[in-house]
């Protein structure tokens, strides 16, 4: 490395080598994270059936269905494109996209660490709340999807 004076400061600078071997690494290991989380969730859409799709639908009023898929998403892992081979699957199986949507909103309101990142940052109180505000929001997407778009 090179050294650099800003104002008698000295910093170091990374030579061009050092710059792109970081990248290439960092490259390498996101993509290897992005190929294992989606090959995850491609194997477990694989367990996903027509017959249990069916038997969910017709045991589980619509309105359950959508709290229930506002739950998942809330406990879904993120990133959020490790869920959409299982969306899709689902989406194969005639699941309404309003319960499709409060999954994904469910997703991407609240996770599971960043609901304790923000409890140790502003108290308990402050995702208690964003919680339960992100759950009203998220099951009235799902239902008003439901209503305003029923043969999409």
């Amino acid at each position: 490395m090179r050294r650099i004076s800003v104002q008698g400061n000295y910093k170091m600078k990374p030579k061009h080598g050092e710059v792109l071997s970081f990248f290439f690494k960092n490259l390498a290991r996101t993509m290897f994270l992005v190929g294992a989380g989606t090959l995850f969730a491609l194997s477990l859409s694989a367990f996903i059936t027509q017959e249990m799709m069916e038997g969910l639908k017709r045991n589980i009023s619509m309105p359950l269905q959508v709290i229930y898929a506002t739950l998942i998403g809330f406990l879904s892992p993120e990133p959020r494109y490790i869920i959409y081979p299982i969306l899709a699957k689902l989406r194969e199986f005639g699941v309404s996209a309003g319960v499709l949507i409060a999954l994904i909103s469910g997703q991407v309101l609240i996770e599971p660490s960043g609901f304790f990142m923000e409890a140790g940052f502003f108290g308990w109180r402050f995702p208690v709340k964003r919680l339960l505000v992100s759950f009203i929001l998220t099951f009235g997407a799902g239902i008003l999807t439901n209503l305003l778009f029923k043969g999409l």
